[in-house]
């Protein structure tokens, strides 16, 4: 993976194993949704590395 959704709504409880393409490199988005990410390098961690860092590091909206 060369990138995961960092958007808070995006989040889910559980991670899936959906997989898209951003700048012709693979992504995953943990909520498996398909539009409006916010894409962050992962430094090329392999899928299972970036489901375990999405549940051990659950990502919230902060209110200002």
């Amino acid at each position: 993976m060369d990138f995961f959704c960092a958007r808070p709504d995006h989040q889910g409880p559980e991670p899936t194993d959906a997989l898209t393409m951003h700048e012709d490199r693979w992504a995953y988005c943990s909520a498996g949704k398909s539009e409006s990410h916010d894409w962050q390098p992962t430094g090329g961690m392999s899928l299972e590395d970036v489901k375990g860092f999405a549940l051990r590091h659950p990502i919230r909206r902060v209110d200002p």
